[in-house]
Order: structure tokens, then sequence, then C-alpha cells
């Protein structure tokens, strides 16, 4: 009998501090969002989808996408990292990777430290990654690009060396739930 009498004066002081808390002393400013889910749509870009339906995309949330007619441009919730998604013609690797520099003016500064492609070997339209870093300055440039059919599709994200490690599971998300051609449905 005696814990119940605690337990039970435990509880009503509970409930007088949240009542003076809340009412009182008028702690809470705003209503709190009902759902984090809620919040989160309303904070979700929308899908971007290529005018010719080649591919489509989400961005991560909370990341800025700019329309180009060229590209389109994402940056991050902090603007320390720039990605393009670029649609080519070329063909050959040293002319996407060229012609990927040349389109987005990113200069001559950038110096290639490593070149992965997947499956190894010669490039053969399946997926590569290129990364270059700037002899000036401490960004670096990642390079993705892959050749579905007769065009090559080419992410290609800047930024300072630590904010790219920081964002690349951001950047590997793009790249990996980028859906190509853009109704293809997403697989689970």
């Amino acid at each position: 009998m005696k814990n119940a009498l605690i337990l039970t004066g435990v509880w009503l002081g509970i409930l007088v501090t949240a009542y003076a808390v809340v009412y009182w002393d008028k702690g809470i400013d705003r209503p709190l969002p009902i759902s984090v889910l809620e919040q989160q749509i309303r904070t979700t870009a929308s899908e971007y989808v290529h005018p010719d339906g080649l591919f489509s995309v989400t961005p991560p949330m909370g990341w800025q996408v700019i329309n180009d007619a060229d590209a389109i441009t994402m940056t991050d919730p902090n603007a320390n990292i720039d990605v393009w998604i670029l649609v080519m013609d070329a063909a050959e690797l040293d002319v996407v990777l060229s012609e990927a520099f040349l389109r987005l003016d990113l200069g001559e500064d950038y110096t290639k430290i490593s070149s992965v492609s997947m499956p190894m070997g010669a490039w053969q339209g399946d997926d590569v990654s290129v990364t270059y870093r700037s002899e000036s300055t401490d960004d670096v440039v990642l390079i993705r690009a892959q050749r579905p059919d007769e065009w090559t599709i080419v992410l290609l994200a800047r930024g300072p060396e630590r904010a790219l490690e920081a964002l690349s599971e951001n950047i590997d998300w793009i790249w990996t739930e980028m859906r190509i051609p853009a109704d293809t449905p997403k697989l689970l």
C-alpha cells in the first residue's frame, strides 16, 4: 500500500509539472508538427524527370535543385557541394570527361587521381568513376558515367574533399536511385 501511495504521488507530480510548463509559463511557442513524416513531405524535393524521359532522379532531402537547359544542378543544404547531371552523345570516356569539364566551365586546374570502371577493365559503357583533384584549391571533382544506350549520362560532383567524403552517401544515393529511362519502375 505504501508503494502505491508513493507511485501515485510521483505521477501527480509529473502531471502538475507538465501542466505548469505548458499552460502557466506558456512553455510552447507554437504547435509541434503532428508527425515527422508530414514535415519531411513538406521539405522533400519532387522528382526531376529529363524532358526527353531519359532519366529521373529525386534529390536528397534539403538539397536545392536548379534545372538548366543543359543539366540539372543540385546543391547540398550547406552549399558546399554542387552536383550536376548531364546527358551527352559522346561515346568515348575521354571525350565524355573533357566535354563535362567544358560544359560546366570547371577549368584545367584538375589532375586525375583515380579511375575505376565497373566491371573492371576498359570502358564498355558500364559504370565508371573518375576522381580529379584541384592543384590550387581544396576542391575535388567526382565523376560517375554510364552509357545505357546511344547516349551517356554523367553525374559530376564538385566540392571540398572533406565535404565530399561527409556527403558521399548522398551522392551514391543520387546515382543508385536514378531511374534510366525515367519510366523504369523502382525496385524495392
